[in-house]
């Protein structure tokens, strides 16, 4: 019997966590139910199969290896930072798996982002006195198989600019607050977030000259 998963969300919990009153507009109209809109209804029960195999004993000698965060849990194996050949080989053939379950058609499955998330628990003092925070994400996105997209692109309203002379469109800290910040603008190429858990927003592409501009954040 492979790993036991009981602590893993299963297809089912991953759709039901999309009911929870985010708000999605497609072609002018808003979506009531992302799990039964003609748009996202297929893509969202593709992933929820991903979900699923997970608890496959079919699956889960390829599909889990046991947590490193001393939750005593299992995981996707590319949510892990690998330290080995052969820990880079489990990475592989798990992501080739879920693949395989979708026919490769969803380039940004949950297991997208796990190759941005396991850099958190591999170098947190990175981040200098975010350390801490790098680690809470590293052990829950593991724990929870948490699914992430990144919108890091400004709106190409010119090209030939940077993003300091278009600055009320690109995403920009307007004010700081004693409780956080304001922030006003926008990122495109969200791919995946009417669907996802957590939005990665953050700065790529021509150095800023303005400290308001390069804004890194996550949102659900």
């Amino acid at each position: 019997m492979g790993n036991k998963s009981v602590s893993l969300p299963t297809g089912n919990d991953f759709l039901a966590g999309l009911n929870d009153g985010r708000e999605i507009w497609a072609y002018g109209e808003k979506v009531d139910n992302v799990i039964t809109h003609p748009a996202f209804r297929n893509s969202a029960l593709s992933i929820a199969k991903l979900y699923d195999a997970l608890h496959d004993e079919k699956y889960q000698a390829i599909l889990t290896t046991p947590c490193d965060t001393g939750s005593g849990g299992v995981t996707h194996p590319f949510f892990r930072v690998p330290h080995s050949v052969d820990d880079l080989i489990r990475d592989r053939d798990a992501i080739a798996q879920w693949a395989r379950l979708s026919y490769g058609w969803l380039g940004r499955s949950p297991d997208f982002k796990a190759s941005f998330l396991t850099t958190l628990g591999a170098n947190p003092e990175a981040y200098g006195e975010y350390a801490d925070n790098a680690r809470h994400w590293y052990k829950r996105s593991q724990e929870e198989l948490l699914y992430w997209n990144h919108a890091i692109i400004n709106p190409p309203i010119d090209r030939n600019l940077p993003p300091d002379q278009i600055e009320d469109i690109c995403i920009h800290v307007e004010k700081e607050c004693d409780d956080g910040v304001i922030v006003s603008g926008a990122k495109v190429v969200a791919t995946g977030s009417a669907l996802t858990h957590y939005n990665f927003i953050a700065h790529y592409g021509l150095p800023v000259k303005k400290e308001n501009l390069p804004w890194y954040a996550h949102y659900p």
